[in-house]
């Protein structure tokens, strides 16, 4: 009896140290697991981040046509145009580029950042089109930038300047978009019927036409060539169902 509780103790105590041992185990491996995952993520941070992201927009307000200017538009033209301007840097890639490492499309790529040497890294995916393709086996692009020596040089997440082309034809300028997140207000010419002509007003908001801010008007031209809505004063000096010339003499209000 006392022989077979002895062997029952022992082999309790046997698992027991077993069990424990493959839970330090378990712990180190796990332990050895998460320092593994937090260094890989530091490390591609680290490559990532050496990348600048300081580009900064400039924004202006603008107003179209300029006042007393005479000016023609046709049928569905804006008449008056008010919105926000956004100018950045980008960099133009005149031709595309077939690359052993790279495929380059040709496009307009917007500014990511600037180093303070002075050097200039752009986006991979340009606003009209282009893009940058890798080959097989290639790391995926992170970033372009243009080198008086080099030509155009792909960056990846793990190493700037990774491939380089010299034949590449660049050239960086300013652009201004209207931007797309900007309140707009415009006067759209929509054409004449005899003496009357017809004109829609539109308000903007994030590229989107506001519903309960949209309006069309008819005006009697044999009455007076003076037309105002909102504040605007346009003076109409010739038109037919395509087309209006005329002058602004006022914005809106």
């Amino acid at each position: 009896m006392f022989l077979l509780c002895d062997f029952a103790l022992h082999k309790d105590l046997r698992w027991s140290i077993i069990s424990n041992q493959l839970q330090n185990k378990a712990n180190k491996i796990m332990k050895s697991s998460i320092f593994f995952t937090l260094f890989c993520s530091a490390l591609l941070t680290g490559c990532s981040s050496s990348i600048p992201f300081n580009a900064q927009s400039t924004t202006e307000q603008f107003t179209l046509p300029s006042l007393n200017q005479s000016t023609q538009v046709y049928v569905g033209d804006y008449m008056i145009d008010e919105g926000v301007n956004v100018t950045d840097n980008y960099l133009i890639v005149k031709q595309p580029i077939d690359g052993a490492a790279y495929d380059i499309g040709k496009g307009d790529y917007k500014l990511l950042g600037t180093e303070k040497s002075g050097k200039m890294y752009f986006s991979h995916f340009s606003t009209n089109g282009g893009y940058v393709i890798q080959g097989p086996l290639i790391d995926p692009p992170y970033a372009l930038s243009p080198d008086d020596k080099d030509g155009l040089c792909v960056s990846t997440v793990f190493v700037k300047n990774a491939t380089c082309y010299k034949e590449a034809q660049t050239e960086v300028v300013k652009k201004s978009i209207d931007s797309p997140s900007a309140f707009q207000r415009t006067l759209i010419y929509n054409g004449s019927v005899g003496k009357k002509i017809n004109i829609s007003y539109r308000e903007f908001s994030g590229g989107n036409a506001r519903q309960a801010f949209t309006n069309n008007v008819e005006y009697d031209m044999s009455k007076s060539n003076i037309i105002n809505y909102k504040g605007a004063e346009i003076e109409v000096i010739d038109f037919n169902n395509s087309s209006i010339t005329y002058k602004v003499r006022k914005y809106f209000r």
